[in-house]
């Protein structure tokens, strides 16, 4: 592919609903396609049982608080790729990607050893019953040996959206996803032969789908005009200096992210005390929300990446255009799936249970999760204008207030009220409410003392 094809050449005057879309719909198509793993682990496990079901709620949400922490450090790759594009500066890119991905292994061997060390008396520590924490535990023990492949596809990731080529994400993950499904099938019920491996097996299918999509990604990226064009495997000097460079930036959003993922793993902690039963409708709704939400990541993604180019191009004042637009495609594709989703709810919520009236419980709190939908939408188009800009350190700060909100709701409401599941997931709609109105307040003072201008990346 011509590298002067670019969907972002340094000379195009407007950036228009075709080139977002173009640039999303690859992201959106990836986050599905990982979603694909969480979620056809739930569907299979589901179908087990409910024990089974409300553990891979509290397994699957453990790893992602360590899996986000890491891609937030892929957010910050990618923000400085984006910046130097638009800079113009492509021998820099390949620099950036590969000391990258070695931090990324360093924290894939970090997160392991601590898991060996930890892993089992945290988690026993914090989920009321043996049984649930058992199930926990022959996920995760399998699951972690997936870390260094999980997140050296977080490099190839943010190196692909930081250069606004996304095709490959989506075949890298639609690959991971097809595995998955494939896999978890074989080795959950022990079909074609395979030994029946039920939470283990679906944790273990995960790990060979990421070492699935690491080698899509290398191959993908080895055979195209991107390897001569950024260089990404051209041997370059490990400098911490460059590594320091990429944490100055990501560490806010590895914090965010961080806070915001234990945050909910807290929330389904809190659910859990209600019981199995809770525990199991509130993952069948957690498992919508993901579909419902995968949009507005594209999205979100997006807008960060075209906020930071046009940065390096010394056009900011088109930022605001560009998150109208963005706004404006999100809530279209957003109503699209609610609209497939509503009049076959019945049979979309069977596939994860066999219990039909577990399944009819769960529709009441999946409409909660559909408003928040919405108006996540909105805030995280929003939040991502001011990342875009490099102002990570303020996103943190953002992040961290609405935070608590999250927590007193939650900690209030479910812990201490036992409420229903359905106004348990209000903690989402005061999530999101919180994200919009504090970013745009954000956006407001500081365009009234004039600071509005990109942060130096």
């Amino acid at each position: 592919m011509n590298p002067q094809t670019s969907k972002l050449p340094h000379s195009a005057p407007d950036i228009g609903y075709r080139r977002i879309f173009g640039i999303a719909f690859p992201i959106i198509l990836s986050s599905l396609a990982q979603n694909l793993i969480s979620l056809a682990d739930t569907i299979f496990l589901g179908n087990l049982g409910e024990v089974q079901l409300g553990a891979a709620a509290l397994a699957v949400i453990f790893y992602q608080v360590v899996y986000m922490t890491v891609f937030g450090f892929g957010v910050g790759t990618q923000i400085m790729i984006a910046r130097r594009l638009g800079q113009g500066q492509k021998h820099a890119i390949g620099r950036i990607f590969q000391h990258g991905l070695w931090f990324c292994l360093a924290a894939a061997l970090l997160c392991w050893i601590l898991y060996r060390f930890f892993g089992e008396s945290l988690i026993f520590s914090i989920v009321h019953t043996e049984e649930t924490g058992r199930a926990v535990l022959d996920y995760l023990d399998v699951r972690v040996y997936g870390f260094p492949f999980a997140f050296a596809c977080v490099a190839f990731n943010a190196f692909y959206v930081g250069i606004a080529r996304t095709r490959n994400i989506s075949i890298a993950t639609l690959a991971m996803g097809a595995i998955n499904v494939v896999l978890d099938y074989a080795l959950v019920f022990g079909a074609w032969g395979f030994p029946r491996m039920e939470m283990a097996g679906a944790a273990l299918a995960s790990v060979i789908a990421e070492i699935g999509g690491v080698l899509t990604y290398f191959l993908l990226t080895w055979f195209s005009s991107h390897r001569r064009t950024y260089s990404p495997f051209r041997h370059f000097p490990l400098q911490v200096k460059a590594i320091s460079g990429l944490l100055r930036l990501s560490y806010p959003v590895m914090i965010q992210y961080f806070l915001s993922f234990a945050n909910y793993f807290l929330f389904f902690l809190f659910i859990e005390s209600l019981g199995q039963h809770a525990l199991a409708i509130a993952n069948i709704t957690r498992s919508m929300y993901v579909l419902f939400l995968i949009p507005t990541w594209g999205f979100a993604s997006t807008t960060a990446t075209l906020s930071s180019y046009l940065c390096g191009q010394g056009r900011p004042s088109e930022i605001i255009t560009v998150a109208k637009r963005c706004l404006m495609l999100v809530t279209v594709c957003i109503s699209v799936i609610v609209a497939l989703y509503l009049p076959f709810n019945r049979q979309i919520l069977g596939i994860f249970t066999k219990d039909a009236m577990l399944a009819a419980e769960s529709f009441a709190p999946s409409l909660v999760t559909i408003l928040a939908t919405y108006l996540m939408g909105v805030a995280q188009v929003v939040f991502n204008t001011i990342l875009g800009r490099g102002r990570t350190r303020a996103g943190f700060f953002i992040e961290f207030a609405n935070m608590i909100l999250y927590f007193l709701y939650g900690w209030i409401f479910i812990y201490i009220g036992h409420c229903s599941v359905a106004v348990a997931f209000g903690t989402e709609v005061c999530y999101t409410l919180g994200l919009l109105f504090i970013s745009l307040g954000y956006i407001a003072i500081v365009r009234k003392r004039g600071r509005l201008d990109p942060a130096l990346v």
